[in-house]
């Protein structure tokens, strides 16, 4: 538990959670996951503890909304403290397997981020983890319902470190390849590896995105910056315990997620 004055009302708050009791007023939550396993380890969870997470989110008040809702209603300058998003960065092959039937049994609406041009493949930017989905596969998966598609760049290359001419490449060029291959424009943006920096957020900007997300945890709260939003990245360290902790947590007990860059 974080040692400051935070943390008793922190800990009251994760203790309500856990019993399965509302907290209100904490700022929105965006989960942040991988691929989804029958075997947990590092940022992979099973379908059962991803059940668990979204029963945590729902006792705790938080109300289950498409990412690009939230992202509408922080624009619009509503109120955004109780709601919460679900999102899986890679587009790997667990979440057509095993994290949709999840989603589809809890009626829970999810925002893939895809890269681009690493479709059905071994990903290059990590080790020991199974392919990406098909162009097909990813097709058929955001044509379930309330399953949508956001952008993970082209090739999940670290973009400050791009020259111009490839930042627009690795985000203009993922936002032609994926809208053509689901037809409606994909406009939310995952930073690989969480990395941004004004340049990356203007360049962003300018390919015609209206969001990009981080992965600095914390919460969503009213006045971010909409290219600085935070998730909270999921993994199998996720006890029911420590996620209560987290979903109790309020807003000010995070570090600053409006960092002017975030670099490897």
């Amino acid at each position: 538990m974080p040692s400051s004055p935070a943390a008793p009302r922190t800990l009251l708050r994760a203790v309500r959670v856990a019993a399965g009791r509302p907290v209100r007023g904490t700022g929105a939550v965006v989960l942040a996951y991988h691929d989804i396993r029958l075997t947990p380890g590092g940022y992979h969870v099973t379908p059962a503890q991803l059940a668990q997470h979204i029963g945590l989110v729902r006792s705790a008040g938080l109300r289950l909304v498409p990412v690009a809702a939230l992202v509408d209603a922080l624009a619009a300058g509503d109120d955004v403290r109780d709601l919460a998003a679900v999102t899986f960065d890679d587009a790997l092959l667990g979440v057509a397997e095993l994290a949709l039937p999840v989603l589809q049994r809890l009626d829970v609406p999810a925002t893939v981020f895809a890269v681009a041009e690493r479709l059905g493949c071994e990903p290059d930017w990590t080790t020991g983890e199974r392919r990406t989905l098909s162009a097909d596969e990813l097709r058929d998966l955001v044509g379930a319902p309330g399953i949508a598609l956001g952008s993970h760049t082209a090739t999940h290359r670290s973009l400050p470190s791009l020259d111009d001419d490839e930042l627009v490449a690795e985000l203009a060029g993922a936002r032609a390849t994926l809208g053509g291959l689901i037809g409606p424009p994909v406009d939310l943006l995952a930073y690989p590896f969480g990395h941004h920096d004004d340049r990356v957020r203007q360049a962003a900007r300018a390919a015609g995105y209206r969001a990009g997300f981080t992965f600095l945890n914390g919460r969503v709260i009213a006045g971010q910056d909409a290219f600085r939003l935070p998730r909270l990245t999921m993994g199998t360290h996720h006890s029911r315990a420590r996620w209560a902790h987290h979903l109790g947590r309020p807003a000010d007990s995070w570090p600053d997620t409006q960092l002017p860059a975030v670099r490897g």
